[in-house]
């Protein structure tokens, strides 16, 4: 149904949505169980995905609280609990609208730990997340990018500069087609940023973990998600916030985070931040993976005079609102 997927993509895209892909059901058919669409919604036949650009300057700013001309502040906001907040307005009014249409849809959380809600137990003995449904493998089977070493999607728009949101749909659309262009992810020219900026030691430098979105089989770096927290909740130097928290030698543990977190080892800046900053709306104190990645800059002189439509198989409906 092109037409429905043309009039889909231009509405999210006035309604504020920088990047539209539609991702087929069998594309999610190597996903974990339990993280597959259908496993919630068995009408489903088309995932939409829809990405939120992140100004650069908010990135650019970003800096512990101690250096002149830097602060963490608008990325907080601005990088990480608006663009959720407005992808997700923009999700709840697409599903809407398709069910008055007559499709059933389903939308999910943005990532935060209440998308985890279901899987938290895991965590602490896996040291990984599980979200209940993948907002960046749901981009990436849309066909709007592919991951990077640092896990995150790379888009030859914005690099890693975007956050995604999601519409389950009964609604058959014609899939866009998987990125096919140029890598996106130059580890080697960048030796790895991501993980030697990371400061709470959560990204590995050689050991990699792969998944297959539709055709394609994606590689990219094992993930501490606890350690990641550490970072994520301004706990240790490096990450923004004012507290000096040391992540004991291994894998994180949330016990020892926990307890770090109970005796307070928190610098009260932190804290207060924190207590008057509802997670949704303002989340992430370090995310220096996603604002220090290069590869929008890296990526500018491979992609430069490529058009749109060259840099992928095909491209009939719109992904970016010039």
């Amino acid at each position: 149904m092109p037409d429905l997927r043309d009039a889909i993509a231009r509405q999210l895209l006035s309604w504020g949505a920088d990047l539209v892909g539609f991702a087929s059901i069998d594309r999610f058919a190597d996903a974990p169980e339990g993280c597959r669409p259908t496993d919630y919604m068995p009408e489903c036949r088309t995932v939409i995905s829809l990405g939120m650009h992140l100004f650069e300057g908010m990135a650019d700013v970003w800096g512990e609280y101690g250096q002149a001309g830097r602060t963490l502040t608008p990325y907080i906001f601005y990088g990480y609990g608006l663009p959720n907040m407005e992808g997700a307005g923009i999700a709840s009014r697409m599903a809407r609208l398709l069910e008055r249409e007559g499709f059933k849809s389903l939308c999910f959380l943005p990532t935060w730990p209440t998308s985890l809600y279901k899987y938290m137990d895991e965590t602490e003995t896996t040291n990984k997340m599980r979200s209940e449904f993948s907002q960046r493998h749901a981009a990436v089977a849309a066909g709007l990018g592919e991951l990077g070493w640092n896990g995150l999607v790379l888009t030859p728009e914005f690099g890693s500069m975007q956050r995604f949101n999601a519409i389950l749909t009964s609604a058959e659309v014609e899939p866009s087609p998987l990125y096919a262009g140029p890598p996106l992810c130059r580890s080697e020219e960048c030796r790895h940023l991501c993980v030697r900026v990371c400061p709470a030691d959560a990204f590995s430098m050689e050991t990699g973990q792969e998944c297959r979105i539709g055709s394609k089989t994606v590689r990219y770096s094992t993930h501490d998600a606890i350690r990641c927290l550490y970072a994520v909740q301004g706990l240790v130097q490096g990450s923004g916030g004012r507290s000096d928290v040391k992540i004991p030698e291994g894998p994180g543990k949330m016990t020892e985070f926990a307890t770090a977190v109970a005796n307070g080892f928190v610098s009260p800046h932190d804290k207060a931040m924190k207590d008057v900053s509802p997670g949704v709306v303002c989340g992430n104190f370090c995310g220096k993976c996603l604002h220090k990645c290069p590869a929008r800059k890296l990526n500018e002189k491979h992609l430069a005079g490529i058009s749109l439509a060259d840099r992928y198989s095909s491209l009939d409906g719109p992904r970016l609102l010039r």
